[in-house]
């Protein structure tokens, strides 16, 4: 499984293409960092299904990226603007994207 730094980047991406309760999982485990224990009882539901939902809405998250590669991109370009300092290239390059 991913890190929850990087699921956390394809969930802030991502997380609309989703059912409403995949969102609602996810963003308790990432966003909210509850534990698969703690998800069960918030939301009435056993911990092995919590921790199934959480590593099937990650897959799908992770096959959305691989896909589309949006956050790979962003990073690649975030990266190539920490590392030159041409104010009006990072201007064009911030409208474009």
């Amino acid at each position: 499984m991913i890190s929850k730094l990087d699921a956390n980047d394809l969930f802030d991406v991502y997380g609309e293409l989703l059912t409403e309760r995949q969102r609602e999982i996810l963003s308790l485990y990432y966003e909210e960092d509850f534990s698969y224990t703690e998800i069960s009882e918030e939301l009435e539901i056993s911990r092995a299904a919590a921790m199934d939902s959480v590593h099937r809405a990650t897959k799908l998250l992770e096959k959305y990226e691989a896909a589309i590669g949006y956050v790979a991109k962003k990073k690649l370009l975030d990266s190539w603007i920490l590392q030159h300092e041409d104010v009006e290239q990072i201007e064009i390059l911030k409208e474009i994207f």
